[in-house]
């Protein structure tokens, strides 16, 4: 009777333990789930929303399609090479700046990006800031970005400019890229890295939003085999073991919100850093050191934004315009995207990159933004259709780092050390690319490397 017992639990484990958890329904699971599923392996995305896919969400409003703020895929970036890998087909143009200016001491100067431009600008005093900007434009493409772990952003830019204008005008540039105010808080591998990568390639702003990116990654996912689970929460992830003498195999146990508790061999969480931790800090296996940089990695790089559709263009001479000493951004992304389902407005997208080691102020964020609207596009509160304010929206978990107010040189590895089969992804995770490539990036490894198939499609890593 006893030996009948004790082989109930091997049953039911063999029955109910599947192949791979991914949790988190964003860009980078749904990413890691069609690279999975293409492959034969057994995928379910647990999403605690009732909608996949994050913060690249679109929603139509008054006939607009709002993204969550101001979204560009890097056109020279890993995003597109994995987009083109898995089939996913978009349209949209790359941004021509020739109708974008900068604003210094409350003056709008045209955006300078050819050579005859920097040295006639007047945004740039003097000539040793027109030189230096030169300078750091030529050199660009040949930097040893991988000589920079250990340095910040600011720090860098301190030790490579003398004059205060050149060295506004490039770190507008790597604000602008990588969506942090921070710059002492951000690696200037990546900063400079996002230049690179902008500068060379533009943006391409998507037709009707990054919901189309998200929706054909469900759909392939579908047609594979991968299964959603909607609107349930992961409240704890722990190891098990089945109970097979021939052959033990290590599990993961997921509980989930309705008190379920689901089995597999593998899992991936492509959440936010806390998240991670809450669910890891009570493993004891779990190497100290990954915990303890996952704990410090606790404030994200934040923005206000402030999206707006208008019934049209006030002024059509002005389609954007970035803050040289001030952290500001404003751009009509309808200029080069189809973002209303009847073609019809415009939709612009402001935003301001938010200093993370200070408090919030939405009341006075809101009329900066409101403010430089006024100065670009006069008139433009009695063409309002529609605007949404968000707050305090999360740009990117990947680069503030506030344990003693240094840079964190090398972002978690994507297989959590300790333990075995399980592995994290997202805008935060692996040396490759950020924002949406980071996700990308983090998404592709993870899949290759449980395929263990590294060589079948070569990784794009930052030079």
């Amino acid at each position: 009777m006893t030996n009948q017992m004790s082989n109930i639990p091997t049953k039911i484990y063999r029955e109910n333990t599947k192949e791979i958890a991914i949790i988190g329904g964003g860009l980078a699971g749904l990413t890691a789930a069609v690279y999975l599923a293409r492959d034969g392996k057994n995928v379910t995305v647990i999403e605690k929303s009732s909608k996949a896919g994050g913060r690249a969400r679109t929603t139509i409003k008054d006939k607009f399609y709002f993204n969550q703020g101001p979204h560009a895929l890097y056109a020279n970036g890993i995003g597109p090479k994995v987009l083109d890998e898995l089939n996913i087909k978009y349209t949209g143009k790359k941004v021509d700046s020739t109708k974008y200016y900068i604003t210094k001491k409350g003056k709008l100067y045209k955006l300078p990006t050819k050579l005859n431009e920097i040295l006639t600008t007047k945004l740039l005093n003097g000539w040793g800031s027109k030189v230096e900007v030169l300078h750091f434009f030529i050199k660009l493409n040949k930097m040893k970005l991988d000589q920079l772990y250990s340095l910040s952003f600011q720090e860098w830019l301190d030790l490579n400019f003398k004059n205060p204008d050149s060295k506004d005008f490039v770190k507008m540039l790597g604000r602008i890229a990588t969506y942090t105010y921070n710059a002492e808080n951000l690696s200037a591998r990546l900063a400079l890295y996002q230049v690179k990568t902008a500068v060379t390639g533009s943006v391409v702003y998507l037709d009707e939003g990054w919901q189309t990116l998200i929706d054909q990654l469900v759909e392939i996912g579908k047609r594979n085999g991968v299964k959603y689970v909607h609107g349930k929460g992961v409240v704890t992830l722990q190891q098990d073991y089945a109970h097979d003498k021939k052959n033990p195999q290590q599990i993961w146990k997921i509980s989930l919100s309705d008190n379920t508790t689901l089995s597999y061999h593998n899992v991936i969480i492509a959440t936010n850093p806390f998240h991670v931790y809450s669910l890891l800090k009570d493993n004891k296996k779990v190497n100290s050191e990954f915990l303890k940089q996952l704990e410090n990695i606790n404030r994200p790089a934040r923005v206000a934004t402030l999206d707006l559709a208008l019934s049209s263009l006030p002024n059509p001479d002005v389609y954007g315009v970035y803050g040289m000493d001030t952290p500001l951004y404003i751009s009509l992304h309808s200029a080069f995207a189809k973002l209303s389902t009847d073609g019809n407005g415009v939709l612009f997208h402001a935003m301001k990159y938010l200093d993370s080691s200070i408090g919030p102020n939405p009341l006075e964020d809101k009329l900066q933004l409101e403010s430089l609207l006024d100065t670009i596009q006069p008139g433009w509160r009695k063409m309002i259709i529609r605007q949404r304010f968000l707050p305090s929206m999360i740009a990117s978990n990947t680069v503030i780092n506030y344990n003693n107010n240094e840079t964190m040189e090398n972002r978690p590895d994507t297989e959590v050390p300790g333990v075995n089969n399980l592995y994290i992804i997202g805008d935060w995770v692996g040396p490759d690319g950020m924002l949406a490539d980071a996700s990308f990036a983090s998404a592709k490894a993870v899949a290759l490397s449980i395929l263990n198939n590294r060589k079948a499609i070569e990784m794009h890593t930052i030079q």
